[in-house]
């Protein structure tokens, strides 16, 4: 077995007030989520936060090269309403749009598009119009 290393550790609130040494590494510890790694620079502040791979992070002046994306759609009460299994983000100068995505509608891989669709002819039916 190896050696163990053990960091420093604290929630968000305990974070913001830590200024660690230049180099540090400290957990932050998040409320129902897995916890973060925070880096910090030794000139104050909460240092520089690395997400965990499950956790929810902002990007900001990051570049995402042929990112795919998946997920789940549903409606107001949680129910499933499909799986998108395929994705990608495409950039232009102010506007951000999702290419070519797929969706699992019962258990039927299909266009977005034509799941869009189908919502609409349901809402539709639903509304008598």
């Amino acid at each position: 077995m190896g050696i163990s290393i053990k960091f420093r550790r604290g929630d968000a609130t305990e974070h913001l007030t830590f200024a660690g040494a230049e180099g540090e590494i400290t957990v932050q510890e998040n409320t129902g989520v897995p916890w973060d790694l925070r880096v910090h620079d030794g000139l104050g502040g909460e240092g520089y936060r690395l997400s965990s791979d499950t956790s929810e992070a902002i990007l900001e002046n990051k570049t995402l090269d042929d990112s795919e994306f998946t997920g789940t759609i549903s409606d107001d009460s949680g129910n499933l309403i499909a799986t998108v299994t395929a994705g990608v983000l495409v950039f232009e100068s102010g506007a951000m749009t999702l290419n070519a995505p797929t969706i699992v509608d019962q258990t039927e891989t299909v266009p977005i598009e034509q799941m869009v669709a189908r919502i609409a002819r349901k809402n539709q039916m639903i509304l008598g119009d």
